[in-house]
C-alpha cells in the first residue's frame, strides 16, 4: 500500500493546475490527494476537475485552489479494517481514496490497484464488448438536436466515454460500436482515442433494435461477450458477473435490479360494482432490466442479419428454445439510466 509520503499521490493546494496534471498522469488513478503544509486533507483532484476548469477557460498556470473537490471520499483509519474496500471502489469508481485520523491527517492513500493489486483480470481482458451507439436520443431532446446521444456531455465528457473508461478498470480492451445517427460524428471523437482505446466501428445503415444491431458484428474471438446500451452507467463487479455467468453455464446473464414505483392515486379493489377496499398510494415493486448483458457469442445464430429486432423478442426466442438465461441482481444506486433527462443532474453530481 502507498503512504502519503508518495508525492506522485499528493498536491498542496499552492500547486498549479500543470503540475497537478503532470502528476496525475504518472500515477496513474485520475486523482490526486490535496493536502496543507501539515499533511492534513483538503480534498481531491480529478481529471473531471481539471476539464471543467480548463473548459471555463482557468490557465493552467493558476493554483488548484478554486477548482479542488473540498467533500473527498475518505476513510478513517479506526474503521479501515471493518470495510469492504473492493465494494467501496466499485461502487465510487475511485482511483484512490486517502485514509485519515480523527485530526484528518493523511494516514494510508488507498488506490485501485492496491485493492485489486492480485487480480490482473485477464479472463475479462479477452472479452470483447459491444455497444449500441446508433440511436437518436429522442428522450434527450433538445440535448440531442445537434449532438448525438452517444457524445452527450456529464461534467464534459461524452456520456459513451465514461461507459468505456468504466469497463477498461476492469481490464476490457476491446470495444465494438454499433453506430447510425451521425455516425461520422460519433467517429471523428472517438478515432483519436484509439491508443486508449481499442473500438471497431460497425456501421448500421437503419435502425435494427439492440438484437437486430448485433447481427451486423462479426468476428468475435472472445467465447462471450458484453452488450451494453450507450445511455447506461453501471458500476458493477464485472469479475464476480462473468464468473456467475460461467459457473451457472448461462448462454445469456442478464443485470437486473429492483426498482419501486408509487401510484399516485387509491387503488380500487370491487366486487360486484360494489367497493370493497381502497388502497392509499401502494408501492409497488418491479424486478427490471437495466440493459446490460453477458452473451455467449453461439447466440447470434438466432439473428438474421438486417432483421430489426430488440432484446425482448431475441429473449423470448432463447425462452421458448430453452436456452438458458440467468440473471446478475444489482442495486440501484449502481446504475443510472442517463437517457433521461431527470437523471442527467444526478449522473453530474455522482461521475467524473
Amino acid at each position: 500500500m502507498e503512504k502519503f509520503n508518495n508525492t506522485k499521490f499528493i498536491a498542496n493546494d499552492f500547486e498549479t493546475i500543470k503540475n497537478a496534471m503532470l502528476k496525475i498522469k504518472k500515477n496513474g488513478t485520475r486523482t490526486l490527494v490535496v493536502v496543507n503544509t501539515n499533511k492534513q486533507l483538503l480534498g481531491t483532484l480529478s481529471e473531471g476537475d481539471i476539464q471543467k476548469a480548463l473548459i471555463k477557460n482557468v490557465k493552467v498556470n493558476e493554483s488548484i485552489k478554486k477548482i479542488y473537490n473540498k467533500k473527498p471520499k475518505k476513510i478513517y483509519i479506526y474503521d479501515y479494517k471493518k470495510i469492504n474496500l473492493r465494494e467501496i471502489f466499485i461502487s465510487g469508481q475511485f482511483g484512490l481514496i486517502p485514509v485519515v485520523n480523527k485530526n484528518n491527517v493523511i494516514k494510508k492513500i488507498v488506490t485501485w490497484n492496491d485493492v485489486f493489486r492480485n487480480e490482473a483480470f485477464d479472463d475479462l481482458k479477452k472479452i470483447e464488448v459491444v455497444i449500441m451507439a446508433g440511436g437518436k436520443g429522442t428522450r434527450l431532446l433538445p440535448l440531442t438536436k445537434i449532438i448525438p446521444k452517444p457524445l452527450v456531455p456529464i461534467n464534459n465528457k461524452p456520456m459513451l466515454q465514461h461507459i468505456m473508461e468504466n469497463f477498461t478498470y476492469f481490464n476490457f480492451k476491446k470495444f465494438n460500436l454499433v453506430i447510425n445517427h451521425q455516425a461520422e460524428l460519433i467517429k471523428s471523437y472517438f478515432k483519436p482515442l484509439s491508443k486508449k482505446f481499442d473500438i471497431k466501428f460497425i456501421n448500421e445503415k437503419k435502425p435494427l433494435g439492440t438484437a437486430g444491431g448485433l447481427s451486423l458484428v462479426k468476428n468475435l474471438k472472445s467465447e462471450n461477450f458484453i452488450l451494453s446500451n450507450c445511455d447506461t452507467i453501471f458500476r458493477i463487479d464485472y469479475q464476480k458477473f462473468y464468473k456467475t455467468h460461467i459457473k451457472n453455464k448461462n448462454r445469456i446473464t442478464l443485470v437486473v435490479s429492483n426498482k419501486n414505483y408509487e401510484l399516485p392515486y387509491g387503488v380500487c379493489k370491487i366486487k360486484s360494482q360494489k367497493l370493497n377496499s381502497i388502497s392509499e398510494k401502494p408501492k409497488l415493486n418491479f424486478l427490471v432490466n437495466a440493459g446490460l448483458y453477458l452473451l455467449d457469442k453461439r447466440i447470434l445464430k438466432l439473428l438474421k442479419k438486417n432483421q430489426f429486432m430488440d432484446m425482448n423478442n431475441l429473449l423470448n426466442i432463447c425462452i421458448k428454445k430453452r436456452i438458458k438465461i440467468g440473471i446478475f441482481l444489482i442495486e440501484n444506486k449502481n446504475w443510472v439510466d442517463l437517457g433521461q433527462l431527470s437523471d442527467f443532474k444526478k449522473a453530474s453530481e455522482n461521475f467524473e
